[in-house]
């Protein structure tokens, strides 16, 4: 699963592990998991959108927004 460093770029600015693959992606910081979308199906992204790539924009909108996580 490949994984990307993100450093929030407002607030504390922390920095985020993000794990990530087809229709899914974990978002860590400090060995911590702060947030887990393990099934794009469940909120209706079907698999043929739900890319790697995909999963990796929608995690870093999460982090940015803190959406579902506290800073």
């Amino acid at each position: 699963m490949p994984t990307e460093e993100y450093k929030r770029r407002t607030g504390k600015q922390l920095t985020y592990r993000i794990e990530y693959d087809q229709g899914e992606y974990f978002i860590y910081r400090d060995g911590f998991m702060k947030k887990s979308f393990p099934d794009a199906m469940v909120t209706g992204i079907s698999q043929k959108e739900a890319k790697p790539e995909l999963m990796l924009k929608l995690a870093i909108g999460d982090i940015e927004a803190l959406n579902g996580m506290d800073e």
